[in-house]
């Protein structure tokens, strides 16, 4: 029987969401200020075949500008992005605190 290997979480985002996902256990986190910053890092995690899922900060995607790396995002079988609000972005708040309290068992954010 062929034995599946787990893939692994990235986060792309701020100081505070890549922090916030380390605390979490993900060790692949990347923090990018600009759209810049976050293609450089959407383009090492496509090269990397153990990632599985990318959470990316939303505001960075509307800062990219390569069309390669933006049609990535959008239809990327392996690995998924999965876009999450900026932490004072409205809409933030509970999702992101409900993921990472289901995560590591406590609310970091209080």
């Amino acid at each position: 029987m062929e034995q599946v290997k787990m893939k692994k979480i990235a986060v792309i985002g701020d100081a505070l969401l890549s922090t916030g996902f380390a605390f979490a256990g993900i060790k692949r986190t990347f923090i990018a200020r600009n759209g810049e910053e976050a293609e450089s890092a959407i383009n090492k995690l496509l090269e990397d075949d153990s990632i599985g899922i990318v959470v990316i900060a939303e505001k960075l995607i509307g800062q990219i500008t390569n069309r390669r790396v933006l049609n990535a995002i959008d239809s990327s079988a392996m690995p998924i992005f999965v876009p999450v609000p900026a932490y004072k972005e409205e809409g933030h708040g509970d999702a992101l605190r409900n993921l990472i309290v289901r995560a590591i068992g406590i609310d970091i954010s209080r």
